[in-house]
């Protein structure tokens, strides 16, 4: 194999042959007509749950501390890695290739995907609107995982540094030969709004499952990532643009705090969902491991209704989150409703339109909250309003794939967030703007791929 062809190319042939497009490749007699040339097959490409809405990165999360490990529990991990990434190490913080735990594959393997379906539908000559929705959930598939990729693998945006600092690899095309190379920060970002925009006219207002992106998606990624780019005017267009689609909540007050996990699943058309992807699942976020911080869960009120939809009471005493929409273990990252609602909330305090923050979070708390004794805010200093409404983005999206960029952004602007564990006795502290906030690429993509890793 040449040094620099991309290894993620030839493993996305064992995802294809193992997954949902592995009936349509069957059906074909001969090798040659296993290439996908019809709008049916790029819709099977599309529709592969597993392949572009599942194993978003969860190194992020992991790397939070809204959650601790018992020191057995982390000696036992059996991967040296694991340990290495709770511990906030510079260098071999991901699993081996061979073992089908490296989230840097899974990503280049949807965004291969998604190249594959934009250059067979362009190659094909293939027009009208079915052609145009394939392109526009493609794009929109391919700008999410480069999001994805870029809070974990990149420094976070600072415009002062962003067209020098180290972004993503940008592929673009599924020729595996084509060489890869790191874009900049401010590369990787315009590409992510670049897809996003061009997707916005291809795509639907609704779609028949949360899984298959729409207009609201859209316009919820791109006020995502202006939010991590410090564009809160954009930002609020974008969220109240989506929000304008989809404003449904879940109302806390009529679920059952009992239940193993309270809030609806996705399959029950959970209404929060706009855009339906899940995080990675490893050890590290493994909800019966993972004990919540006394520090977070001490945030919530006892007349917030979180404390109990969120959160369950081990025969330890320590407490784990089940408050997840997937209606068992697994975590969700997509865009939702209450993610909207918070966007709108920050950016309008950050733009000094207090009454306008105020009332966005008031939607959202009285959704959350004993209703009976829920008061609503009120600001009048722009300092307590973002902090009030960022103590409420914590509480609201945790385990949700988000803090981690939070953390990052926060802290470029000031917010000084020092992260600390114990382990074994031993203290270790992440100051903030650390070189480390941008996770090592696995080594095995540097040794293969001949791209420049992390600086350390």
């Amino acid at each position: 194999m040449k040094k620099n062809t991309p290894i993620l190319a030839l493993m996305l042939l064992l995802i294809i042959l193992s997954s949902g497009c592995k009936k349509f490749l069957e059906e074909k007699s001969d090798d040659k007509l296993a290439i996908p040339t019809t709008l049916k097959d790029f819709q099977a490409l599309v529709n592969n749950w597993e392949t572009l809405n599942s194993n978003f990165c969860s190194a992020g999360e992991a790397s939070t501390i809204d959650y601790f490990l018992k020191d057995e529990d982390y000696d036992g991990f059996y991967y040296e890695s694991d340990k290495r990434l709770y511990t906030w190490q510079p260098d071999f913080v991901t699993k081996p290739l061979s073992s089908a735990g490296d989230e840097w594959y899974y990503c280049y393997s949807a965004i291969y995907v998604c190249n594959s379906v934009l250059k067979g539908i362009e190659d094909n000559y293939l027009t009208g609107n079915i052609a145009d929705n394939l392109k526009g959930q493609a794009l929109v598939f391919r700008a999410s995982r480069f999001l994805d990729a870029v809070l974990i693998w990149a420094p976070v945006y600072y415009k002062q540094t962003a067209n020098t600092d180290l972004g993503m690899v940008l592929r673009l095309d599924p020729d595996m030969n084509i060489p890869s190379v790191r874009s900049s920060v401010q590369e990787t970002y315009d590409r992510i709004l670049k897809d996003l925009n061009d997707a916005l006219p291809l795509l639907p207002n609704t779609s028949a499952a949360a899984t298959l992106p729409t207009k609201a998606a859209a316009y919820g990624l791109l006020a995502r990532t202006h939010l991590i780019m410090g564009n809160y005017a954009d930002a609020l267009e974008n969220a109240e643009k989506a929000f304008a689609f989809n404003s449904q909540l879940i109302d806390f007050n009529g679920l059952d705090p009992n239940a193993d996990f309270p809030i609806p699943s996705i399959n029950q058309l959970s209404s929060e969902v706009i855009f339906q992807t899940s995080m990675f699942p490893t050890d590290l976020n493994n909800l019966d491991m993972a004990r919540i911080s006394p520090a977070l869960y001490d945030l919530y009120n006892d007349r917030d209704l979180r404390k109990t939809i969120y959160f369950r009471k081990g025969d330890d005493g320590d407490y784990r989150f089940k408050g997840t929409h997937m209606g068992y273990a697994g975590l969700i990252t997509g865009i939702t409703t209450n993610e909207l609602l918070l966007i709108i909330a920050e950016c309008n305090a950050r733009l000094d339109k207090l009454a306008d923050a105020a009332n966005a979070l008031n939607k959202l708390l009285i959704k959350r909250w004993d209703v009976a004794q829920f008061t609503p805010y009120s600001f009048t200093n722009k300092d307590t309003a973002l902090n009030t409404i960022l103590a409420e983005r914590r509480k609201e999206l945790v385990f949700r794939g988000l803090r981690w960029s939070d953390i990052k952004r926060l802290n470029r602007d000031g917010f000084n967030i020092t992260l600390t564990r114990t382990v074994n006795g031993q203290t270790i502290t992440l100051p903030p703007n650390d070189l480390r906030y941008a996770i090592a690429i696995p080594e095995t993509i540097i040794e293969v791929g001949g791209i420049q890793q992390n600086p350390r």
